[in-house]
């Protein structure tokens, strides 16, 4: 995004470095997991079809 000052965007990535590459891949598992649930409940809720909520699984099948 544009929108965030660069002082900002520093201080983020400085904090980011800071964790252990652990820490790191735990809190990117973590947000994954948050972005698919919330996109699985913005569908049911609106009633869309479900399909693959995992692309490259998707792929893959239609490869096969």
């Amino acid at each position: 995004m544009t929108d965030t000052p660069k002082h900002i965007k520093e201080a983020q990535l400085k904090i980011w470095l800071s964790k252990t590459p652990g820490e790191r891949l735990y809190q990117f598992i973590m947000d994954n997991d948050a972005m698919y649930k919330a996109l699985r409940e913005f569908k049911i809720k609106n009633g869309l079809p479900l399909g693959s909520l995992d692309p490259v699984g998707e792929y893959l099948n239609k490869k096969k």
